[in-house]
């Protein structure tokens, strides 16, 4: 191909995918996570699938090894390489996998350099440098239609064989996967990830769907507060009660302790350690699946949820870092954060020692005290008392930003907005003095 050619190319290709990208701008993007089913190729097959991963890792701690220039000047049509075993002593490769795969190690190499580099730029500290990898867990998918396709419903080959399979560059024959039905029939598909985990092979494919309108059946709720603990997970100023914790199992416990009697290194072992991390990805999907449910049942049908920032990195150091480990309360933070009508409070607003009612600050509260009994006759749950608490901030914030006009001063500082009011201003933190030398 001449030059005149390959800028014509280029330039089609350019055209082609902005108009992709103008139409994903209107669409919404939606992940799929399809299950590989791995027993239907034979060894073989099986075997290449599994060397892709390991030589992208090879290739990773190979770019990681070069200098700038012999990094800037890596063509990705390279096949050759050199890596380390595992007693430190150099040994020549040759990389087998699709040429698609080792741009993609290349490409994601290039955007975390990128990053670092920013970011020393932005905070004007050293940030060190990239790692060299142990194990490379997810190949990046980025063209679909050449890296990866699939047939899926009433589709298939010519002579309809093939239908819900997927077809992954460098393997042969089709694989058939697991979870189709997730996939809505008006869907684009587009890039994926091919994702190793202890249970198996998985294929995160992206597509994109026309955005729909609500149906208009959901309710409209009050607005809500929820308060995060350690033996009630989520309370909600509604006084409902929610568990999010999922502890370790029996099984879990025993192949530990299998693990701990058995000689490190040996067959058996990785065998063990193998099992183990399965147990660990099963404990981390079902806390993930009750953050989910928690996070629907929260947050549809209100306009307005306040939360506090909790500490809960702190809280993993402290006496209780066992309940909070086996809680889904990160994630579950992390979602509610993401979500444009959740409010969150400062996390030194004292939500347990303030009364709603009258706004009075109870500074002789402990952790063994459940009950709240204020002054003015005030008595409640503790953390439910807290949820209101939140609510009652989050909602004098946002009457004290809504347009000029609509609420009065008189009408916005009730007791509580007064006590709000004067504990943000003792809030504010004087300099620290200088230490004594």
């Amino acid at each position: 191909m001449d030059e005149k050619a390959r800028k014509a190319k280029n330039k089609t290709i350019g055209e082609s995918m902005k108009k992709t990208l103008l139409r994903h701008a209107s669409m919404r993007p939606l992940t799929i996570e399809l299950k590989l089913d791995l027993k239907c190729l034979n060894r073989s097959e099986l075997n290449r699938i599994y060397l892709f991963f390991v030589e992208c890792r090879w290739l990773c701690n190979y770019l990681l090894s070069l200098d700038s220039e012999a990094f800037r000047s890596f063509g990705t049509e390279e096949r050759n390489i050199t890596s380390l075993d595992k007693d430190g002593n150099t040994v020549e490769r040759s990389l087998t996998m699709p040429a698609k795969f080792i741009q993609a190690v290349y490409t994601s190499l290039k955007k975390d350099m990128k990053t670092l580099a920013a970011k020393r730029e932005k905070t004007g500290k050293k940030n060190g440098r990239l790692r060299f990898r142990s194990s490379y867990d997810s190949i990046e998918l980025n063209q679909y239609g050449n890296t990866h396709w699939i047939l899926y419903g009433s589709e298939g080959d010519k002579n309809g064989r093939y239908k819900n399979t997927v077809h992954v560059a460098g393997i042969k024959r089709p694989i058939r996967v697991f979870g189709m039905d997730q996939i809505p029939q008006d869907a684009e598909f587009a890039n994926a990830k091919l994702v190793k985990r202890p249970s198996g092979i998985y294929l995160m494919l992206i597509c994109y769907i026309p955005k729909r309108n609500g149906n208009g059946n959901e309710e409209n709720k009050p607005n809500i507060g929820i308060d995060f603990g350690i033996k009630t997970t989520i309370t909600t100023s509604e006084g409902e009660a929610f568990d999010i914790t999922v502890r370790e199992s029996e099984r879990l416990r025993g192949l530990q302790k299998k693990l701990s009697r058995q000689i490190k290194g040996s067959r058996g072992w990785y065998d063990t350690k193998h099992l183990i991390r399965r147990e660990y990805e099963k404990l981390a999907n079902k806390r993930r699946a009750k953050a989910n449910q928690v996070y629907h049942d929260i947050v549809t049908g209100r306009k307005l949820i306040v939360m506090q920032d909790e500490n809960i990195r702190g809280w993993h150091k402290g006496l209780f870092g066992k309940q909070v480990q086996n809680s889904a309360l990160g994630t579950l933070k992390r979602k509610l954060q993401s979500n444009p009508n959740v409010l969150v409070i400062d996390r030194f607003f004292p939500s347990t020692k303030m009364c709603p009612r009258c706004g009075v600050l109870k500074e002789d509260i402990t952790l063994s005290d459940r009950i709240f009994a204020c002054g003015c006759g005030y008595t409640e749950d503790r953390d439910v008392k807290a949820a209101k608490t939140l609510l009652l901030a989050g909602e004098h914030i946002r009457s004290c930003t809504c347009l000029e006009g609509t609420r009065t001063p008189v009408e916005r500082m009730s007791d509580f907005g007064a006590s709000y009011e004067a504990w943000k201003r003792s809030a504010l933190k004087p300099e620290a003095p200088s230490s004594k030398r």
